[in-house]
């Protein structure tokens, strides 16, 4: 199994042991690219990418993103623009976490992770 395919088994088995699945909260928002996760205290949501080779892509609301985070996790932030999310690179975020009110118009962030090391550290911080 190649680094990146366990990851993602590793990302996918945090989750189901630790957190719960939401349902999109609009018709338009599905599980194709995203999938939204929620802590067992219902105090953070994040958004999980699985489709990238060799890394996880975690959204979580800025103001949720765990303090002293390993430079190895990239982290881009994204401020709401009325209609979705952009960064100064002008790129923009995955439209599916529109479907979320829990993102909805709030400033966020993608936490790119690319180690089982990295996704642990990140994970458990999110955990109460």
């Amino acid at each position: 199994m190649s680094d990146g395919a366990a990851l993602k088994v590793f990302v996918q088995s945090f989750l189901h042991a630790n957190l719960e699945q939401m349902q999109p909260q609009s018709a338009t928002s599905g599980k194709v690219h995203l999938e939204v996760w929620r802590t067992p205290q219902k105090r953070r949501t994040l958004g999980v990418e699985m489709g990238h080779e060799g890394l996880v892509n975690i959204w979580l609301k800025a103001l949720n993103v765990p303090r002293g985070l390993p430079p190895t996790i990239g982290v881009v932030k994204k401020r709401w623009t009325g209609g979705g999310w952009t960064d100064d690179a002008r790129k923009g975020a995955n439209s599916n976490l529109l479907g979320y009110e829990d993102f909805h118009t709030h400033p966020i962030s993608r936490l790119a992770v690319s180690s089982i090391d990295d996704a642990r550290t990140l994970l458990e911080a999110l955990l109460p």
